[in-house]
């Protein structure tokens, strides 16, 4: 696939070393001649040197043989536009797909498809504010991926943590912790390896678990909570931004009074307190010992930081974590690597919207049936919900009957009845089940020819 990035910046990358390991040809199209040059030396592409306003630059930069052109700049003006240019003069083009974050342009219910000659668009913004609500509807657990459609959760634990113990075979630790979870894969040495029976747990190694038990997340993690979850009642959140305005247009009544609100900007304070009059609005900086104080701030259910400074998300979050507060999520804008800083801390959940924006977008680029996806390890894992579609191949086949890649894992089933299963050799593919479908990146080709 010929593929046209519009913007190389911190998501471009990405985007770009993504979708050039599983074989695209990709193009970058920057203004910035020191991006381009730092594109170029990160992912095995071309970079042209320009605006993606620019018609002659957009020919330059091959969109005439693009499949799919991606505008991922820091303005939604020139995604828009450079979109609607690519739709009027490459008709050859299948996927324009647009980085919008104003809500200026969604407005509460989004774009329709296609205005503009957009075919899909991605709001990081919209996109990080519903995997904070999933996170909490489905359970605030550390370094934690929920799949809302089924009882899933993919979690990760390094060698020498809980009950992961160097030596020991994977099939060991399965017999000897008999509960439903599949090891997905083995993230070891800057690579991800699919286990079998006999791979045994190596110094270093960071294990996937898939299940869907919440005794074999305590049991497996090592986390010392042993309490059912239960949804926060008192919530905090910090910084009246974008992200936080979609999540509040997305939480229901009830949820939206459980929640208050600080800002320091008195303006946009204001704002948001017309705009949520059933929430509670403080004007106040969070550098302020005396908030703290005054608000009870420690007494917190949830303490969220979604402010435009990664840095205070998270010194923030892992400061409200020591004096007493339950669960915090700490949003992570513009270093990834921060991710994992932030849970050094004791931050419970560190939300990087560059990896939202990655999933959100290959989910899209994989087409039908698949419901969530998300990576892990800058994208050498992939994990998919699958619904089964009329079209799968196997429908009423019995799993031990079909033949697959040993780098592709079935780690989940929710059938249709509501039971969640994890599957054996007897599973019957059935119209409509949910699957959890975990793949190396650089065979998602074979199970996107498999199933999508």
């Amino acid at each position: 696939m010929n593929v046209l990035i519009i913007g190389a910046g911190r998501r471009g990358i990405r985007i770009g070393r993504h979708l050039a390991a599983e074989g695209s040809s990709i193009t970058f199209l920057e203004r910035s001649a020191s991006k381009c040059h730092e594109a170029e030396s990160k992912v095995d592409c071309l970079a042209v040197c320009g605006s993606g306003t620019d018609l002659s630059k957009l020919k330059e930069a091959g969109a005439a043989k693009a499949e799919t052109v991606i505008a991922v700049t820091d303005s939604d003006e020139v995604n828009i536009v450079a979109c609607g240019i690519v739709a009027a003069e490459f008709p050859n083009v299948v996927n324009t797909i647009a980085a919008i974050r104003s809500s200026g342009y969604l407005g509460e219910e989004g774009l329709p498809p296609r205005i503009l000659g957009i075919t899909h668009i991605i709001n990081p913004d919209q996109e990080g504010a519903l995997r904070i609500l999933d996170t909490i509807h489905y359970g605030l657990y550390r370094d934690t991926l929920i799949f809302p459609g089924t009882d899933f959760m993919i979690f990760t634990v390094a060698e020498g943590q809980g009950n992961v113990r160097r030596g020991e075979s994977v099939a060991s630790l399965r017999k000897r912790l008999e509960y439903n979870f599949v090891i997905a894969a083995i993230y070891r040495r800057g690579s991800v390896i699919i286990p079998n029976g006999e791979t045994e747990i190596r110094q270093g190694d960071i294990l996937v678990f898939i299940t869907d038990s919440e005794k074999a997340y305590i049991t497996l993690s090592g986390t010392p909570e042993r309490e059912i979850y239960q949804e926060p009642d008192n919530i905090v959140i910090l910084g009246a931004t974008r992200i936080t305005r979609f999540l509040l247009y997305a939480a229901t009544p009830s949820e939206k009074k459980k929640i208050r609100v600080i800002e320091k900007d008195e303006t946009a304070a204001n704002e948001f307190a017309s705009l949520f009059p059933e929430i509670t609005v403080l004007n106040a900086s969070i550098t302020d010992e005396s908030i703290w104080e005054e608000e009870e701030l420690g007494n917190s259910d949830l303490f969220i930081t979604l402010t435009d400074n990664d840095e205070l998300n998270i010194v923030t979050s892992g400061y409200a974590k020591k004096i007493g507060v339950n669960k915090t999520i700490a949003l992570v804008k513009s270093n990834t690597n921060y991710s994992q800083f932030a849970l050094s801390l004791g931050v419970d959940v560190a939300l990087s919207i560059t990896d939202v924006t990655v999933d959100s977008l290959v989910r899209y680029l994989r087409g039908d049936g698949i419901s969530a996806m998300h990576t892990l390890f800058e994208g050498e894992l992939e994990v998919y919900e699958y619904v089964i579609q009329e079209s799968f191949p196997f429908i009423g086949k019995a799993l031990k009957n079909i033949h697959f890649k040993s780098s592709v894992v079935i780690a989940g089933v929710k059938k249709n009845d509501g039971t969640a299963i994890v599957p054996d050799g007897e599973y019957v593919f059935t119209l409509g089940d949910r699957l959890i479908l975990s793949v190396r990146h650089d065979d998602s080709g074979y199970l996107k020819e498999l199933f999508l």
